[in-house]
């Protein structure tokens, strides 16, 4: 049976892609970092730029999502900024608020699955963040592992992630292939010798995953 744009590719060519990395936020689901600022603001009563300056020029958000602090770590840090004590869920809430589903995901992943593709997921992204996407999206149970900065203690572009990411394959390197939309992260996957693609859209994308016999 088709599923929207993605059917079954009966052309008989042989298919060497084993396995797919995909990025998440941006690719697979949207997300705002305005709105995640917007939000913590709102919870801790701050001002906004305050809180983007912590988070962003301060480094916070990137020192979490390499796993370098944790979420206890964050909620004393706003709870002292703020100058109250914070409920610690409740700010994990407000950080976490910003995700919505690309209508897209769910038809490509399972086309990609009829084809027993090995769906990893290859992430930059903190504790609550992807517990939240967990609860929130039913997709991520078509794939057959993670591999998540905050717990290998690395984030794209470093060389480490993507080590963590082949060795959760378990195949050759010429039969993974990878996905995200930050052309930096890109560049860095096509150095350590892995076959990429910058998603800029749905239609891009599908257009390559045929071209390769993936769906």
């Amino acid at each position: 049976m088709e599923s929207g744009p993605w059917k079954d590719n009966n052309s008989g060519g042989k298919m060497s892609i084993k396995t797919l990395f995909f990025d998440l936020g941006g690719v697979l689901i949207n997300f705002s970092h305005e709105k995640m600022c917007q939000n913590i603001a709102r919870y801790c009563d701050l001002d906004l730029d305050i809180v983007k300056t912590h988070l962003f020029e301060k480094k916070l958000a990137e020192d979490y999502e390499r796993g370098a602090i944790t979420s206890q770590t964050l909620h004393k840090h706003f709870s002292q900024l703020s100058g109250k004590m914070l409920v610690h869920d409740g700010l994990m809430e407000a950080a976490s608020d910003i995700f919505s589903l690309k209508k897209e995901t769910p038809a490509l992943l399972e086309a990609c699955k009829r084809k027993n593709i090995s769906l990893i997921l290859l992430s930059n992204t903190c504790e609550p963040h992807f517990c939240r996407v967990q609860k929130q999206f039913d997709f991520l149970k078509l794939f057959d592992g993670f591999v998540l900065s905050y717990e290998v203690g690395a984030r794209k572009p470093e060389k480490k992630i993507y080590d963590e990411a082949l060795k959760l394959a378990n195949c050759p390197i010429k039969e993974c292939f990878y996905v995200d939309d930050v052309a930096e992260y890109i560049e860095a996957a096509r150095g350590f010798g892995i076959d990429s693609h910058l998603f800029e859209g749905a239609d891009g994308l599908i257009m390559t995953l045929e071209k390769k016999g993936i769906v």
